[in-house]
């Protein structure tokens, strides 16, 4: 008796460990195949780089305009009336303002969307803060800062970019929507108070539904890039992949040292790709890394010549617009005209549709084999096995899946010798 009841134990248990195999092998294979669904696939750079038009001296002429109304605080005239300024100047684009309550100011964030009649419904959103900062708490002279600054670089300069940009995607023969997303009350946190930043692109975002967020291919947020000594790395709270994107993109132009640009030349010291340069900053990236969608952003947090970290001219009232140059700005904005012209930010469709057709494949037959794995121990056997050698991205899940058979072996093994 107690020699057919280990034996029934036994067995019992080999059935189990084939079964939790195969669920291993499912969870692995979905996992996988969604996360290997959507890929970023662009052509080469240097083929398209003649075609750029992103006018640098034009952005800079925008960032003299903006600082010349004022500062554009939340709710006041000189906010409305670049809201307006942006709206009429881009006619091809469709606009729309939302307003939100936060603190004891009303916000409004100006949205644009330009959606080609062929579009695929994937969309790339280009983000800048429209708003300047309220005080400018690091000004040398005491007496200043408690007054807004100009905001030239912060704030007007990824506005100018973008403007500037909207300009030109219209001709670019784009097969998928565009988004120039001008973020209100980014600007108006309070000094050490972490949640007190980005307001707008955090109602922004809080107010997507699923669908929306999903479509979102690329979030790609200016700030801060018109120092005429603009340097800038990767931040934390982003996407690795859609950072890689950017990579030979800058290599093309000319802006990473080591790297050649498209005419053979050694590049500039401008972007570090390197992941162990990254920097932390609470900016309007944030809310949409949280919400799952892969975001960037383009931020110089060394304004100045020489300047620290978050030093120099940063949030004081020389923020003024003789300090933002042209080159850094046409820089910038290749940048992200070229991202559009070489697709290097939309998701590759035939790569998605066979993922899909490979997942929707896989679902069946381990539906198939489950149900085999309760009266066939061997026939599982054989199907895992089958599987772990037609799909080798399964080495990545497989060191986990080992670690968590090997633990569930020694757990079973326990409870045969009890």
């Amino acid at each position: 008796m107690l020699t057919e009841g280990f034996e029934s134990k036994r067995e019992n248990i080999r059935h189990f460990y084939a079964y939790f195999l195969t669920v291993i092998l499912v969870l692995t294979g979905v996992a996988s195949a969604e996360n290997s669904s959507k890929q970023y696939s662009g052509g080469n750079p240097c083929d398209f780089i003649d075609s750029v038009e992103f006018n640098g001296t034009a952005a800079n002429e925008s960032v003299l305009w903006q600082t010349s109304i004022g500062p554009r605080l939340p709710g006041s005239n000189a906010s409305a009336q670049l809201r307006q300024s942006i709206s009429e100047n881009l006619t091809q684009w469709s606009f729309e303002e939302s307003s939100h309550q936060r603190e004891n100011f009303t916000l409004t964030n100006l949205v644009g969307t330009y959606s080609p009649n062929n579009s695929t419904g994937q969309n790339v959103v280009f983000v800048a803060h429209y708003d300047s900062r309220y005080i400018g708490e690091r000004d040398e002279n005491e007496t200043l800062r408690s007054q807004p600054i100009p905001g030239a670089n912060d704030g007007a300069s990824g506005v100018a970019v973008l403007i500037e940009l909207g300009r030109i995607i219209p001709s670019l023969d784009l097969q998928h929507d565009v988004t120039l997303f001008f973020t209100d009350a980014e600007d108006q946190g309070k000094p050490f108070l972490e949640n007190t930043w980005s307001y707008g692109a955090d109602a922004w975002v809080s107010n997507l539904t699923e669908e929306y967020k999903e479509n979102i291919s690329a979030y790609i947020v200016v700030d801060m890039i018109g120092d005429a000594y603009l340097d800038f790395t990767r931040v934390s709270s982003t996407s690795d992949v859609l950072w890689d994107t950017v990579t030979p993109i800058a290599a093309a132009l000319g802006m990473i040292d080591g790297e050649v640009d498209c005419q053979g030349n050694n590049g500039l010291s401008i972007y570090n790709p390197d992941p162990g340069a990254e920097r932390g900053v609470i900016d309007d990236h944030v809310a949409a890394h949280n919400a799952g969608i892969p975001a960037i952003n383009f931020i110089d947090l060394n304004y100045g010549e020489n300047a620290a970290f978050f030093g120099g001219h940063w949030h004081t009232h020389n923020d003024t617009a003789d300090k933002v140059s042209s080159e850094s700005l046409e820089y910038i904005g290749s940048i992200l005209e070229l991202g559009l012209r070489t697709d290097a930010w939309v998701w590759n469709h035939s790569e998605v549709q066979h993922e899909n057709a490979t997942l929707n494949s896989s679902e069946n037959e381990q539906s198939v084999n489950n149900e085999q794995s309760v009266n066939n121990e061997q026939s599982v056997g054989d199907e895992v096995r089958n599987e772990i050698q037609n799909y080798p991205w399964l080495t990545f899940f497989g060191g986990i899946s080992i670690a968590m058979v090997l633990l569930l072996v020694v757990l079973l093994r326990w409870q045969i010798r009890d």
